[in-house]
């Protein structure tokens, strides 16, 4: 717990946390009235380019121009429930717009960037979206909308504002509508998700004592602001007067950038941008001021966290000692938060995709059947959870909703085990379940061995067809190295397949080798398209390998049942 020394006074955060009324739509002008430093540089951001000058804009600046981006949509005839598109590479700029849109009771429904301009528009049209807003090459999208603009045009037209308040502030209910935040669309269109006043709103009061916010601390955030993650540790930052840098370059590179021009102590982001950071790019001071990471999203693999963990300090027992901290988290676009943390550092010797246990905030966490049974410890099954952070629903989609539910409990998409202790494991997304013709194998365990014994950047493992039985697969693996793979294809897929037999897992029946990231694609939030990869290599166990890739077979013989299934030690 952070009481003393910290950017904001204990006195400030028992407003706020004592405040009934607090939440995703108004907390922004509640801290603009509880607080003193509306002067002192909060949000950093850096103007495009490698040479971008870093500059610091305070709370007051901030709020002039939300005020005048609030009172210009309200000029406009944009009014409570109308939906806001904002499609912006802009990350601090997408922020202050979704705060502007939510004063006036209006929804923000933002798009990542690199969503493919026909996907953004379809997801527009399904959301009915008809106003947009956004960078100037990027709204031609909104076409058929009824209101397009720039985000510069909004600037002219809308200077910063001397006004406190907008001239048409709205006053939220606890269930009203705020936010229409898209999935990532690893595994097919992205579905529009639905958050509340209330509902994104939990457990923000417990972070305003639980988060590291020191008069020392200042963080990092590489996550898409278009997400909800992004938005959502964007207004933590605002209520602990935590000193922010947005960076808009997710990439590795970017990241370490952005570590050696800002040096913060907390770094987060999803986890591909975490696993691309060139430790060896970091400056002294970079790598020295470091105590936390934070991924989230999927859970990050071992391979990916051990060289984090090896830099920085972190306290213990009011000492510093040598080596950071990498809180690993999971959640879903569907949870408003994270739903799991897992804490490691040097020291830690057993990953194994374990996530731990819930967050206080999540009321219960199951292991289901197919039908909403409960399962025993053990035994793979369907994560479903009882907490009020989940989304009310997909935007005019009932039947989707439906679906998610298994009674009480939301799916969130996971294939999970629990042990006897009460830990979760993380097995695997829902779609990405190999079928085998002697029963399911998990990817993400087999994941977690194949990138430690082959020491890749990335991997992923994936179904393909089963030559000798037509309605099963096998899985095989599509590895990237940083630079030039350290053995052939054979010789890491024997290095692989003995390893995963050492652990229990079922063997790999193909290896190849990326050539690059092309090979081994990514969607908007960093996350494998391993629908893509499925599609492109499902009939590689029964022809020659696509040219640019190095390939190796593995056992053609038939998987044993002790192989295809997850061993439960």
């Amino acid at each position: 717990m952070f009481l003393f020394d910290t950017h904001r006074s204990v006195a400030q955060r028992l407003r706020l946390s004592a405040d009934s009324a607090l939440g995703a739509g108004n907390y922004f002008w509640r801290v603009c009235r509880t607080v003193d430093d509306l002067d002192t540089p909060l949000l950093f951001h850096r103007r495009p380019g490698p040479d971008g000058e870093l500059r610091g804009h305070s709370l007051g600046v901030l709020r002039a121009r939300v005020v005048a981006y609030a009172d210009w949509y309200s000029a406009h005839g944009v009014g409570v429930s109308s939906r806001v598109g904002v499609l912006t590479a802009d990350g601090l700029r997408g922020f202050l717009h979704h705060i502007a849109v939510t004063a006036i009771g209006a929804v923000t429904v933002p798009v990542n960037p690199n969503m493919a301009p026909g996907t953004a528009a379809a997801y527009f049209r399904r959301t009915g979206t008809r106003v947009l807003v956004g960078d100037a090459e990027l709204i031609a999208v909104g076409s058929e909308m009824t209101l397009v603009a720039t985000l510069d045009e909004i600037d002219v037209q809308a200077p910063p504002s001397t006004a406190t308040v907008p001239r048409s502030p709205h006053r939220h209910g606890p269930d009203d509508l705020i936010l229409i935040s898209h999935s990532s669309g690893t595994t097919g269109t992205p579905k529009p998700t639905l958050f509340t006043h209330q509902g994104f709103f939990v457990g923000k009061r417990e972070r305003l004592w639980n988060f590291p916010s020191r008069r020392s601390d200042r963080l990092l955030t590489a996550l898409p602001h278009s997400h909800s993650a992004g938005l959502s540790y964007l207004g933590l930052a605002v209520m602990l007067g935590l000193p922010t840098l947005l960076t808009d370059d997710r990439s590795g590179a970017g990241v370490a950038s952005a570590m050696n021009g800002f040096r913060p102590t907390v770094v987060i982001g999803f986890p591909l941008s975490l696993a691309e950071l060139p430790v060896d790019r970091l400056s002294a001071e970079a790598r020295q001021e470091v105590h936390t990471w934070m991924g989230m999203g999927d859970a990050s693999h071992e391979r990916h966290i051990r060289p984090l963990v090896r830099l920085g300090r972190r306290q213990e027992r009011g000492q510093w000692l040598p080596g950071s901290v990498y809180v690993d988290g999971l959640g879903s676009s569907e949870m408003g938060m994270v739903l799991f943390k897992n804490t490691h550092t040097a020291r830690t010797s057993h990953y194994g995709r374990m996530i731990g246990k819930p967050v206080p905030v999540v009321r219960e966490a199951v292991v289901l059947d197919a039908d909403g049974n409960r399962l025993a410890a053990g035994e793979a099954g369907l994560l479903g959870v009882r907490t009020p952070s989940v989304t009310p629903g997909y935007w005019d989609d009932p039947e989707l909703t439906a679906k998610a539910h298994r009674g009480d409990y939301f799916l969130t998409g996971d294939v999970v085990r629990r042990d006897e202790d009460g830990n979760f494991y993380h097995l695997d997304r829902t779609p990405d379940v190999i079928a085998t013709a002697d029963g399911p194998v998990y990817s993400l365990p087999l994941e977690e061995v194949v990138l430690n014994a082959s020491d890749a950047l990335d991997a992923a493992v994936v179904a393909v067809d089963d030559p000798a039985h037509p309605t099963a697969s096998r899985p095989v693996a599509v590895l990237l190295f940083q630079d030039s793979a350290p053995a052939s294809a054979e010789e890491l897929l024997a290095r692989c397949n003995k390893e995963l037999g050492a652990a229990g897992l079922a063997p790999l029946h193909a290896l190849l080798v990326a050539a690059d990231r092309d090979e081994l694609p990514v969607g908007v939030t960093g996350k494998v398209l391993k629908r893509v990869l499925r599609e492109r290599h499902r009939s590689l166990l029964g022809e020659q390998a696509r040219p640019g890739l190095a390939f190796a077979l593995g056992p053609r013989r038939p998987v044993s049942p002790s192989e295809g299934h997850l061993h439960d030690r």
